[in-house]
């Protein structure tokens, strides 16, 4: 199972995803739609992605990643299921850890509008769904996809208020059929322009996750929607990374990324995470590279030691605060 961050220009976004092939993942349209960078944990691996085929109208979603990953190949069924079929939803509800959640097929031939015009021929389920489960699959029992997950009904008052236990999924004939479409392609979609991007190409950042604590790689994806931010041009997703302390300390996003123009990020590697529940340090080996004018002591490329201050905000973990515990970056 693929937990899925997108950075966007305007700010981040997690969903839930599958995958079907060595460097191929299912997903929804909403968790990726508007992307200028996305990265992909599966277990231990986190990796860079691109989207390769997208259909807002079928809410469907195909994203190749950037190498190889390892993990459980998902099939589709061949055929919708049949009203009252045992289901089950898989996903990262809230953030949370992959989570399974039992339901049923309680209905067929549904339609629904996300925005993007009506979505005909959905399945419904009252297996629990919240956000963040958005692309993953829904499961038979003999565990293959009879859907990808999509929404959770909500009333049309100003709340948007949850109807629980009425959530849906786009089938498997269709999901199946617009994945084999979009296999067959070689380019992919373009990201986002979000402006002057420092970045060349898409902005990847090489990232590596070394400490073996179970928020590390949740820590790492944080950290790279802020740096693919930076890369990209995203300055709006890459402040709202920080916390709302870090940000009236910065005075607003158009003060903090002032020296931003030509920097961007190219390594991560998260060494170490430390500390207990909702307050966490990362320890962090980062690279950038910039213009002499915009790095310290004049550097065009800099090696740093960074140790980050991690907030938990109930939804993702945010930076509170950093420091540079072994001193000023090095030349690389």
């Amino acid at each position: 199972m693929a937990r899925i961050s997108t950075t966007t220009c305007e700010g981040d976004f997690t969903g839930s995803g599958f995958l079907i092939d060595e460097d191929l993942v299912v997903t929804a349209a909403h968790v990726v739609e508007g992307a200028t960078a996305i990265n992909v944990a599966l277990d231990e691996q986190l990796v860079g992605a691109q989207v390769l085929g997208i259909n807002e109208a079928a809410e469907l979603a195909l994203v190749r990643t950037n190498s190889d990953v390892q993990g459980y190949h998902f099939s589709f069924n061949e055929t919708e299921p049949a009203l009252g079929t045992d289901v089950a939803a898989l996903g990262f509800p809230l953030n949370a850890a992959l989570t399974l959640t039992k339901g049923s097929v309680s209905g067929l031939d549904r339609e629904i509008d996300l925005g993007a015009g009506p979505i005909s021929n959905m399945i419904q389920t009252d297996a629990a769904i919240n956000p963040g489960n958005s692309g993953g699959p829904l499961l038979t029992v003999d565990g293959r996809v009879a859907g990808v997950v999509s929404a959770i009904r909500q009333f049309s008052d100003s709340a948007g208020t949850r109807a629980e236990g009425t959530a849906f999924a786009v089938t498997a004939p269709r999901a199946a059929a617009a994945a084999e479409e979009w296999q067959a392609r070689a380019t992919p979609v373009p990201p986002a322009d979000c402006g002057a991007a420092p970045a060349p190409g898409f902005g990847d950042i090489a990232s590596t996750v070394l400490s073996d604590h179970d928020q590390a790689t949740n820590i790492a994806q944080s950290l790279l929607v802020h740096g693919q931010g930076i890369n990209r041009g995203a300055y709006d997703a890459a402040y709202e990374v920080f916390t709302p302390e870090m940000q009236a300390e910065f005075g607003g996003v158009e003060a903090w990324s002032s020296g931003l123009s030509s920097s961007y990020w190219t390594d991560l590697t998260v060494l170490a995470v430390s500390g207990e529940e909702d307050t966490l340090l990362a320890d962090v080996d980062l690279r950038t590279i910039q213009d002499a004018a915009d790095g310290p002591h004049g550097q065009t490329c800099s090696d740093w030691k960074i140790q980050y201050t991690m907030q938990w905000d109930g939804l993702s973990w945010r930076i509170a605060g950093s420091s540079l515990p072994l001193g000023d970056p090095t030349a690389c």
